[in-house]
């Protein structure tokens, strides 16, 4: 499995402990979920809009300001993660 499989299917724990770590930030997650979605949704027409630039600036919200990530930061809104229909 590669690094970028892995990440795509990691659990939102393996995401936290990735963030407190300071080996992710929420804005890498989203880029690389945003990158993903534009390869894949080709094919599987799973998003109606996708709204690149509002996730990422919410990501950027999501940024620490201290040394400490706050418990809350590896949160999603659910409406951006599965859409309705």
């Amino acid at each position: 499995m590669s690094p970028d499989s892995a990440l795509a299917f990691a659990s939102i724990a393996e995401i936290a402990a990735l963030f407190r770590k300071r080996k992710l930030s929420p804005v890498e997650l989203t880029r690389f979920m945003l990158q993903r979605i534009s390869a894949l949704d080709p094919q599987l027409n799973a998003y109606l809009t996708v709204c690149a630039d509002l996730a990422l600036k919410q990501a950027n919200r999501r940024r620490p300001s201290s040394s400490r990530v706050p418990a809350n930061s590896a949160t999603a809104d659910r409406s951006t993660v599965f859409p309705s229909p």
